[in-house]
């Protein structure tokens, strides 16, 4: 009789066991394993720890198609007439990650195991170690799929070097960006905490500063400031060339020197004169004798343009340093913006001042959480219709070192830019389907290989594969439940459709009663 940990013995086949492969057969016909679950087993250098990647069930007796066709077809069945229930194997497919060594320490297993060797669920203590998690300060988003192990990601590993998250539309991307940001708030001073932005296209996060009258929920609107991006404002006197470059594309480099010319006279006659702008600046370009007449009509219909967005003022509402502190949320709700240029603006426009604010040390560590990123850094896209784009990709590169670290959203992964994603050390892959998503994503992630990307096709609602720097190997989780308050943003067809024609009714109702 088999122990009662052993799940099954390493068996020898064509591939294996070699170092990148191990199978082994099941010892009880009733043991129910799972893609995507690790087992170990004693090896000559430690122990060896295996992900489970596939699953086959075999049986001699119906090993040939001909034969069970013949059978069948004579009006006898097989599983009356022979003891087919005895020949029944479950043969698990392992791919190996590494060895756990006496003293403590992980390395890539070199030589195969050998046939005939147990093997066993893997525990909790040495899986915990393993995965390089942090049950003390880390971020707790959930449990490792098929084990009763908690997953909480170090905050370092999981941002400093950037985080994206790609999944299919309803796979449940927001829902663990909102148990993300509940970890961020409830962060205690000691252990560190990020200040958080989120670029919210659809108004997804909004509920977050919604006080909590019920006690199902946590309530979180202290902490959490909401900002209609209807109502922002850039004031004209903070423009610099890069932000003019950024905003208008189409200027030459002589245009924005111009334009940065003017911007830095009327800045130094501020105190006297006060804030100003575009109409102002236009004011100015026309009185200036060192521009030509074309270039002057040029400048001034560009910023012209610039005002018809009713996004410019003589300063800025809100100030963007007050928005951010340590521990505290801000959310930027687009969904009453329609204009993509407007939205690209105000993205690019907040990531550089936050960026160089941070270069500055004016404000404390941030992420800027950035949703349907592909709309905003565009893979390929004219420069005008991609504003935003520059300094997203130079945040990727360059923010770690400052503190500065983004977290990018998209369902279309293969449309966004490659720059941009190749940066993110960390993805966290929910359910994915397309087939070009997939391929790109396996090309921008070093710890995905041919039989995740499989896995993740087949992924539930709610399931998600962590890849690189977070963890110290793939690992697939269940998203553990929200605290905060559900988004109003997404409703059920049937009940949209129910109060459609509830309000409608209620409406008619009261016209009546006037008339």
């Amino acid at each position: 009789m088999p122990e009662q940990n052993d799940l099954g013995t390493v068996i020898s086949t064509l591939e294996g066991p070699s170092p990148g492969n191990v199978d082994f057969v099941v010892n009880l016909p009733e043991m129910v394993l799972h893609r995507g679950q690790f087992v170990e087993m004693s090896y000559s250098e430690g122990t060896l720890i295996a992900m489970i990647v596939d699953l086959i069930k075999t049986n001699r007796y119906f090993e040939r198609a001909d034969s069970v066709k013949e059978f069948e077809a004579s009006g006898k069945k097989m599983l009356e007439v022979f003891p087919t229930g005895e020949w029944e194997y479950l043969i698990a497919k392992t791919k190996p990650l590494g060895v756990f060594s006496p003293d403590g320490r992980v390395k890539r297993a070199t030589s195969p195991i050998s046939p005939g060797t147990k093997v066993r669920l893997a525990g909790n203590e040495k899986l915990h170690k393993f995965l390089g998690l942090d049950s003390a300060n880390g971020l707790h988003i959930g449990n490792v799929e098929f084990h009763d192990l908690p997953v909480s990601l170090n905050l370092t590993r999981l941002f400093q070097k950037h985080l994206s998250i790609l999944a299919q539309s309803g796979s449940g991307k927001s829902y663990l960006v909102s148990v993300m940001i509940e970890e961020l708030l409830k962060r205690k001073k000691e252990s560190g905490r990020l200040a958080a932005i989120v670029f919210d296209v659809h108004g997804e996060y909004i509920n977050f500063g919604e006080a909590i009258t019920d006690s199902k929920h946590e309530d979180y609107s202290n902490k959490t400031k909401v900002v209609k991006a209807r109502d922002i404002r850039i004031g004209v006197p903070k423009l610099s060339a890069a932000i003019l470059n950024s905003i208008i594309p189409d200027l030459s480099s002589a245009q924005v020197r111009d334009v940065a010319r003017i911007i830095e006279q009327l800045r130094r006659n501020m105190q006297a004169t006060g804030p100003f702008d575009f109409r102002d600046v236009k004011n100015a370009i026309s009185a200036d004798s060192e521009i030509k007449d074309s270039t002057k009509a040029a400048l001034i219909g560009w910023l012209s343009g610039l005002e018809y967005l009713n996004l410019f003022a003589r300063t800025d509402a809100p100030s963007i340093t007050d928005l951010i502190a340590p521990g505290e949320l801000t959310v930027i709700d687009f969904s009453d913006i329609v204009n993509q240029r407007k939205k690209q603006i105000i993205v690019s426009y907040f990531l550089r001042r936050l960026f160089d604010s941070r270069r500055s040390k004016h404000i404390p560590p941030f992420v800027a959480v950035i949703e349907e990123a592909h709309q905003f850094a565009p893979a390929m896209a004219k420069e005008e219709s991609a504003i935003s784009k520059g300094i997203i990709e130079t945040i990727a590169r360059e923010g770690r070192k400052f503190g500065a670290s983004v977290c990018l959203i998209s369902q279309r992964p293969k449309r966004l830019s490659t720059t941009a994603l190749s940066q993110c050390n960390t993805h966290i892959i929910l359910r994915i389907t397309n087939p070009y998503d997939l391929k790109h994503i396996g090309e921008s992630s070093e710890g995905l290989d041919q039989r995740s990307q499989d896995m993740i096709s087949s992924q539930r609602v709610g399931e998600a594969l962590i890849v690189g720097e977070a963890t110290n190997y793939p690992v697939f989780v269940k998203i553990r439940e929200r605290k905060s308050l559900e988004s109003s943003h997404e409703v059920p067809l049937e009940k949209a459709a129910l109060d459609f024609e509830a309000r409608k009714e209620k409406a008619g109702e009261e016209t009546e009663e006037f008339l």
